[in-house]
């Protein structure tokens, strides 16, 4: 019996003497990433709470996860962290399910303030002088419908929602160019566009869904039309408005664009990354290129994998970030590719990596 104590007694002290050795070895890499390291957001599972926010280097090939939560006393961020704005060295992180908004410091990723939580369904959020502009789906209607959706006006001195802008139905992405503000209208297909100087708008209408937004800093915003069920496999792809005039330039079909509609851009403005997916039951994902230059897509797939969920591109190191959801069932993953799609490492994140953030 007594070795038998003995045993244990070394056995838990080990035990322990492991998890002390786990976390600071867990510290040192967030105090490494705060400063440079790749925002990973995670989504979480529905009405779980679970969200959360990783840290990725691309010097050291190491990961921080959860670093929000542990940098504050173990507070979760809440359900469905849908995506993160980064502004003078503030976080603004968008939660969905929530309907709030959180601020945290970008530096040490502690709370800043309160949340914010006058906003419902809140999506993504821009950034135009002392505003910042969140999407918002508002509440569903009596026939699954979004019939009072808006952009909610968020005045980043006092962290408080002052104003609200009319547009369509379920607004996605959202961005600021020049004087002007584009809003995507996923239910409609439609863009709003806003004049931040006297708040009027007008209409552009599209062949399918709007859902975000790129712009290549060279005259033109790209954004992504998907089908949302609805619309004809023909008109699905990436349409160039020219922000001179807001008049339609190039469109380019894209087969299969996912339903989120994601791509991104690099940071020399010349390609554009498209996540497409198979129609389900199928998990195959791909990633397709699009020169902006000769505009046009490549005919065959940079990259492929199952349930790809969210991508980016380091616009310093053209990096191109995948994430992959793993059907929700547990922790994603990201996989780090060059342009030529050869993978340089993964590693393991939190549930349902949707999106990057390069500071």
């Amino acid at each position: 019996m007594n070795k038998f104590r003995n045993f244990l007694s070394v056995a838990v002290v080990m035990a322990g003497t492991l998890f002390f050795i786990s976390c600071d070895e867990n510290n040192d890499i967030e105090k490494e990433l705060e400063s440079n390291g790749v925002v990973v957001v995670n989504e979480g599972n529905f009405g779980a709470g679970n969200g959360s926010i990783s840290l990725y280097s691309e010097d050291s090939l190491k990961i921080a996860n959860n670093v929000v939560k542990n940098a504050n006393s173990g507070s979760e961020i809440g359900s469905l962290v849908q995506s993160v704005y980064a502004h003078d060295g503030v976080g603004y992180i968008i939660c969905n399910a929530s309907d709030k908004i959180e601020f945290i410091s970008m530096e040490d990723n502690d709370y800043l303030a309160n949340p914010e939580t006058d906003v419902s369904a809140p999506r993504y959020m821009t950034v135009a002088g002392d505003m910042g502009y969140i999407s918002c789906w508002g509440p569903w209607g009596a026939n699954y419908d979004l019939p009072n959706s808006y952009v909610a006006v968020l005045d980043l001195t006092t962290r408080k929602i002052i104003d609200s802008l009319d547009c369509s139905s379920g607004p996605e992405g959202i961005i600021a160019v020049g004087n002007n503000l584009y809003v995507a209208n996923s239910y409609d297909t439609t863009i709003t566009i806003i004049d931040l100087a006297d708040e009027t708008s007008s209409v552009l209408k599209l062949n399918a869904a709007p859902l975000h937004f790129a712009n290549d800093g060279s005259g033109s915003l790209w954004v992504t039309l998907g089908s949302a069920f609805k619309h004809a496999a023909v008109h699905v792809g990436l349409q160039e408005i020219n922000i001179s005039d807001n008049s339609l330039g190039v469109f380019v079909q894209v087969s299969d664009l996912s339903g989120s509609g994601k791509m991104a851009i690099d940071g020399s403005g010349e390609n554009i990354y498209v996540l497409t997916a198979q129609p389900y039951p199928s998990t195959a994902t791909e990633v397709f290129a699009f020169n902006i230059s000769t505009k046009t897509l490549g005919n065959t797939a940079l990259i492929s994998g199952e349930n790809f969920y969210g991508i980016g591109v380091n616009p310093d190191t053209d990096m191109i970030y995948v994430g992959d959801s793993k059907a929700f069932a547990g922790s994603g993953k990201i996989y780090v590719y060059d342009q030529t799609g050869i993978m340089v490492d993964e590693q393991t994140a939190s549930i349902a990596p949707n999106g990057f953030l390069f500071n």
